[in-house]
């Protein structure tokens, strides 16, 4: 992995279950680490369902350590002021880099 390519700052933000007042789950969000990544921007299409909705499919790669090792799906990114899900985990390189597949809804 290239050091130089790691120029975008990214938060990573943990999912908390908790329960409202009617004893429902909600999900919260808890800041986890603040890192450098690639950002690079895959692909985009159409959903079609009760409205029309653009999905951007993102790729981020960042370094591998202790803790980013731990993420998972439960977890969510911020870039640019804008949440993006994340859909899959992977390690390219084991122990080097983690990349992360996520996705952004147009509009959320």
């Amino acid at each position: 992995m290239i050091s130089s390519l790691l120029n975008k700052k990214i938060l990573i933000e943990k999912g908390v279950v908790n329960s409202s007042a009617v004893m429902s789950p909600t999900l919260s969000y808890t800041e986890y680490m603040e890192t450098w990544a690639n950002v690079y921007v895959r692909s985009a299409s159409a959903t079609f369902e009760e409205s029309e909705g653009l999905v951007y499919s993102t790729e981020f790669t960042i370094r591998y350590n202790s803790r980013s090792k731990e993420i998972n799906n439960k977890f969510r990114i911020k870039y640019n002021g804008q949440y993006y899900r994340i859909i899959e985990v992977t390690e390219p390189e084991p122990r080097h880099s983690i990349k992360i597949i996520a996705e952004h809804y147009y509009g959320e």
